[in-house]
């Protein structure tokens, strides 16, 4: 019979409208021989100690800035915790795939709407889709390579996860609106029971929301009201420890 782990995942009561009964958690089960740690879009340089981002784009500079400490401080040790229990380590990550070329929307909208041409900017090697050396696969750690947001759109995830028998996906990484946001729809949809870690994760702010995190806080309550559970990264070392 498989260990298993306990894990409080919070989630959110939408209903009766107009006065939601909101904010509930649930004692969730999940059998170690089921259970994947799932990081989506955790690379790029500068995250090790006196690293530098390196020569890219101020877009991606931010970002590797503002999510140092996430990445550092909450992602690793959970990963750390993940690998003790010997959890499958699941990556998926961007790339410049061959198909991508001056016509695709993709790319086009890119140009428009983040100033970055990817087909400047991506061909490897590159800092942009490096791993810095704090949070890079490691031996025995699975990476699956993507060209979209969802880590589900093309790619062998589906069958991957399968093959390993998944069912709980323990996820983290960027960006709760976009990448992780549609990944872990798209998860769910496949029948994956999701929880992400809330500390592991961040979203693009726009200047209207960078005060109050607004975007970051509907990315999470949507994923809490639409997807699946969430929970912290030090509930889940706990929760590890507790095996």
């Amino acid at each position: 019979m498989s260990k298993k782990m306990l894990l409080r995942g919070r989630y959110y009561r939408q209903h009766p409208p107009g006065r939601h009964l909101g904010h509930a958690e649930e004692e969730l089960e999940l059998r170690l021989d089921n259970t994947a740690f799932f990081l989506v879009d955790v690379y790029g340089k500068g995250y090790d100690p006196d690293d530098d981002p390196g020569d890219v784009p101020e877009l991606y500079r931010a970002a590797v800035e503002k999510n140092r400490e996430i990445v550092v401080d909450h992602i690793r040790p959970a990963k750390d915790a993940a690998k003790g229990l010997g959890l499958p380590v699941v990556y998926v990550t961007n790339y410049l795939a061959p198909s991508t070329n001056e016509r695709t929307e993709w790319r086009n909208m890119s140009i428009r709407t983040c100033g970055v041409d990817v087909l400047d900017a991506w061909p490897e090697p590159n800092d942009i889709l490096a791993f810095s050396d704090v949070i890079a696969p490691e031996a025995g750690d699975y990476l699956v390579k993507k060209q979209m947001y969802s880590g589900f759109f093309e790619t062998h995830l589906d069958s991957l996860l399968r093959s390993l028998g998944i069912y709980n996906l323990v996820t983290v990484g960027f960006d709760t609106r976009i990448c992780l946001g549609t990944t872990v729809t798209e998860a769910m949809y496949r029948n994956y029971r999701v929880i992400v870690l809330r500390d592991c994760c961040s979203t693009l702010e726009y200047p209207e929301t960078e005060a109050d995190g607004l975007a970051g806080f509907f990315g999470i309550r949507f994923i809490e009201a639409n997807v699946g559970y969430t929970s912290t990264s030090d509930a889940f070392v706990r929760a590890c420890g507790e095996v």
